[in-house]
């Protein structure tokens, strides 16, 4: 008997669920809201004229995740490099070589100023700047001779002549 009720029980549900089914395609084709057709994206305009400000500058130098900004918009670190407290912060930065990684000329950029291309020498990550930029050093090692002894002293030194075997050459020639 119990087995005849579930039966019943089974056989009601599937024809209630079948009604249902075949009830609700309809009701949601009524209901259902008629969609507006796409509108047409904008993409903004890239930037003519990055503004300056000192101020921001040293901030962006300090920001830890600068290279992801200049990966995103290249002039960020042009105007970085303008100012000369700025460059100075972002000798000191971790990230040194990935952002010289997003701009090839950082070295040249950097060594304009005679005491920012000294604190760069000395710099523990100097050498994938110097690497993909090595004119920069150059022009500042014969400016300003210091600057060769304080490559020397580098904790990266034997890499950066491992790489560049021209930089060591140009070292011995000015010590």
């Amino acid at each position: 008997m119990l087995i005849r009720r579930l039966l019943n029980t089974n056989l009601l549900l599937a024809a209630a669920f079948a009604c249902l089914q075949s009830a609700l395609p309809a009701v949601a084709d009524e209901t259902a809201p008629a969609l507006r057709p796409n509108l047409p994206t904008q993409t903004p305009e890239p930037l003519k004229h990055m503004r300056r400000n000192r101020g921001a500058a040293n901030t962006l130098a300090r920001y830890h995740w600068l290279d992801k900004a200049i990966d995103a918009n290249s002039n960020l670190l042009d105007s970085v490099t303008s100012y000369h407290s700025a460059s100075k912060i972002l000798v000191k930065h971790p990230r040194l070589g990935e952002i010289a990684e997003a701009d090839h000329y950082l070295c040249r950029r950097l060594t304009q100023y005679p005491d920012v291309a000294r604190m760069l020498a000395a710099s523990p990550y100097a050498d994938k700047v110097i690497a993909l930029d090595p004119e920069g050093i150059y022009r500042a090692v014969k400016k300003d001779r210091s600057i060769a002894r304080k490559l020397a002293k580098n904790p990266m030194f034997h890499n950066m002549i491992g790489e560049n075997p021209d930089l060591g050459r140009l070292i011995s020639t000015y010590m």
